[in-house]
């Protein structure tokens, strides 16, 4: 017989893609940094030349920290050019 003890609660980032008027998408990360997190959407988004002139609404980025149910520290980056499936799918195209 052995006790169960409750396993430590994963520190995922989840990751929120807005845009007014645009279904809102959801991404869940784990093993990374919130930084890390940061600087590869960043990346990706830097690489699509997206015109500083882009007219529309601004697309929002938020990465949250999250272990378990409780919520941490957010940093997010906005822009204009693409929208929330457009930005899912590069996401979720270039992760490994």
């Amino acid at each position: 017989m052995k006790l169960y003890l409750t396993p430590e609660p994963p520190h995922l980032m989840r990751i929120n893609i807005k845009k007014q008027g645009e279904k809102t998408e959801f991404i869940t990360l784990c093993e990374t940094t919130q930084k890390e997190a940061f600087e590869f959407i960043k990346g990706l988004i830097e690489a699509k030349n997206i015109s500083p002139f882009a007219k529309g609404k601004v697309t929002n980025i938020e990465i949250r920290e999250a272990k378990g149910s409780e919520n941490g520290k957010s940093i997010s980056l906005s822009f204009k050019g693409l929208k929330p499936k457009e930005v899912y799918l590069l996401i979720t195209t270039n992760l490994k």
